[in-house]
């Protein structure tokens, strides 16, 4: 399984490309912004999946797109539809360049579930707090975590859009990194990738709601 990470849309969010070379397949997660972008990344490959940590659009503005030019499956957490077609500020979607309305997904994900992808299982953590239905993707062969805007590097998910839950944020940190080893490799929703080591030393948001 190959990783590329790119940087989308304004916000830089990272939109995860899983390759699966033998196959020639490809999953999306996260397709903020971006779409010929994320187009021409798979040109070699058939998109069988697209999945989203949660429903904000900055992460899934771009679904429809992919959607009406393949038959990707769209997996993500029934508790986030609310989110969907919410612009959270007024023009947001147009800056960002979000394509809506966003479908609903194809398959509601929950925690425990696991995605098959070629030799790679894809293991789902329901990590609620940023939004009800974050869901974070663990791929222990890889030691790889997608974590959305759960985590970020020196940062935290914010809990005061639609939906946050500072409690419940602090609840999903904790087990983060109670259960994930320190050399796990984050993929963060925005900017700069981190390791769960690294951000248990140098994160200050952690000291105070862990």
């Amino acid at each position: 399984m190959l990783l590329k990470v790119l940087s989308v849309g304004p916000l830089s969010v990272n939109c995860s490309i899983l390759l699966d070379e033998e196959r020639k397949e490809a999953l999306v997660i996260d397709p903020g912004a971006d779409a010929s972008r994320i187009i021409e990344e798979l040109k070699d490959f058939k998109l069988v999946g697209i999945l989203a940590t949660h429903g904000h659009i900055d992460h899934v503005g771009v679904v429809k797109t992919l959607k009406e030019r393949t038959d990707a499956i769209f997996y993500m957490n029934e508790e986030d539809l609310f989110l969907l077609e919410d612009t959270l500020w007024p023009g947001f979607d147009r800056y960002i360049g979000a394509e809506l309305p966003c479908p609903e997904p194809d398959i509601s994900i929950r925690e425990g579930d696991t995605i098959k992808f070629g030799s790679v299982e894809i293991r789902v953590l329901h990590t609620p707090g940023h939004t009800p239905g974050l869901c974070c993707f663990y791929i222990p062969q890889h030691s790889l975590l997608i974590a959305g805007d759960l985590l970020f590097r020196g940062g935290v998910g914010r809990w005061d859009l639609p939906g946050g839950d500072l409690q419940a944020l602090k609840k999903s940190l904790r087990r983060v990194f109670e259960e994930l080893p320190d050399d796990t490799l984050v993929v963060t929703g925005h900017y700069d990738k981190t390791t769960i080591g690294h951000e248990r030393v140098f994160n200050p948001y952690l000291r105070e709601l862990l």
